[in-house]
């Protein structure tokens, strides 16, 4: 059974395989509400979100989240630091300046020179930014979606499960999920071909949709696709970033979570960092 949703800003497909059709539909349904809620709490375009009132309102006081959005918090921190900054969430200033988001409603102006560093998570699910700063959860909150989707379905070991969220995949159970390595106008027969088994996959590039850097503040250039496989989907998306960034530096950070890097470039063709580099 399958189902497809508009959340998240792309498509969400849940599909469940070897279990009774009433289960998977139930399970589909169990996973959908919590994409629903996620997608509510993390959207940078929902005035009543937790994102928009963080950016609103946490340079000037605490501001009391759900634990999810602390637990997504946690794991982007966690990234920026392991990356040296390539990845950080505080961007999203730069990608208002591009037009490529609005501006946030009644927000203070984000400080020159804000970055990951500036937020502050404290206890019970609070957080402080140290100076006005806007923040985009983005890619890593959809790669946090499809993990926790996974939570509600993967339940008996012959039970084959996949989330697919727009770029963003993940599956689990005991059979091996084929999938193609897309680049655009590139000869289909040429493409690689994945296959994943109980694992994440996330894809993007530097020439489909803007990336920031995150030391530079700078739209990441060249024509560059990269493909990431980690353990959860969250930690892939958000590698992809840092892959697309700088790629020599991201080899190491992929090795410390356990991910493989396949990036191809028009001009130098496929390579793989990471663990299986």
């Amino acid at each position: 059974m399958e189902r497809t949703q508009p959340l998240l800003g792309t498509f969400v497909r849940i599909r469940v395989d070897g279990v009774p059709a009433p289960t998977a539909h139930d399970r589909i349904e169990a996973a959908f509400s919590v994409v629903q809620a996620l997608h509510r709490l993390m959207s940078f375009h929902r005035a009543d979100s937790d994102v928009s009132r963080l950016n609103r309102d946490a340079a000037a006081a605490p501001v009391l989240v759900s634990a999810h959005t602390c637990a997504v918090l946690a794991q982007s921190l966690e990234l920026s630091a392991a990356s040296g900054g390539l990845f950080d969430i505080t961007v999203a200033a730069q990608l208002v300046a591009s037009g490529l988001l609005p501006p946030p409603t009644t927000a203070p102006v984000a400080a020159a020179g804000a970055t990951w560093r500036d937020i502050e998570l404290l206890d019970g699910n609070r957080v402080r930014f140290h100076r006005p700063l806007w923040i985009d959860l983005g890619g890593i909150a959809k790669g946090y979606a499809v993990d926790l989707a996974m939570r509600q379905l993967a339940q008996e070991p012959a039970a084959m499960n996949c989330v697919n969220a727009g770029g963003d995949l993940r599956v689990a159970g005991p059979w091996t999920e084929r999938t193609l390595l897309r680049v655009p106008d590139h000869p289909v027969e040429q493409l690689p071909i994945l296959e994943l088994r109980d694992a994440s996959l996330a894809s993007s590039a530097s020439v489909v949709s803007a990336h920031i850097h995150g030391g530079s503040r700078r739209a990441v250039s060249g024509d560059q696709f990269v493909s990431v496989i980690a353990r959860d989907c969250a930690v892939a998306d958000a590698l992809t970033k840092v892959v697309l960034a700088d790629a020599a530096a991201a080899a190491a950070v992929l090795r410390r979570f356990s991910a493989t890097a396949h990036l191809y470039d028009r001009r130098a063709g496929w390579r793989t960092l990471g663990v299986a580099a």
